[in-house]
């Protein structure tokens, strides 16, 4: 079945959204601009679920983390413009239409986010272990973007449930 075509204005909560992304974005590539010649030749490449360094590469793989959270967040941007190609968990009618698509695309704004300031702390983690200056991405790390990433998404399911 094809969903209504429909434009979602943006509100103040969404445009905020937008922002912190953008900031999120920002530190995600001027972190490595600006440690990258203070950098060994070797760092960190991947870390382990208890967030250790387990293997090692060169330093030009720094960019990779900033390569990849760009075509995130600007393809999750783009995506926000396409609400009604979406798969949803509610009947989506004429009626809903614009209420539904509201809270997917602030659902999908704040997994930019979130995703784009993980990845910033990524980097920012990853060049603070190959200074030496930490050991890597800290026990909590992994718990707490599960948390905040599920939490985040049942959170608009519940939203999107209580407004069909």
């Amino acid at each position: 079945m094809k969903h209504p075509k429909r434009t979602v204005r943006l509100e103040p909560i969404d445009k905020a959204l937008n922002v912190v992304g953008i900031i999120g974005w920002i530190l995600l590539l001027a972190l490595p601009a600006y440690y990258y010649t203070s950098l060994p030749d070797t760092i960190p490449r991947h870390f382990d679920a208890a967030g250790q360094p387990d293997a090692y590469s060169s330093k030009g793989l720094i960019w990779v983390l900033p390569a990849v959270g760009t075509l995130l967040f600007l393809g999750l941007q783009w995506l926000c413009r396409y609400p009604h190609t979406f798969n949803y968990n509610v009947p989506i009618t004429e009626q809903n239409a614009e209420a539904q698509y509201r809270i997917a695309t602030r659902m999908v704004r704040s997994l930019a986010a979130v995703i784009t300031f993980t990845f910033a702390y990524i980097a920012y983690a990853t060049i603070q272990v190959a200074l030496g200056a930490q050991s890597g991405l800290g026990r909590y790390f992994t718990p707490v973007f599960l948390v905040l990433l599920f939490g985040m998404i049942g959170y608009f399911v519940w939203r999107s449930w209580r407004a069909a």
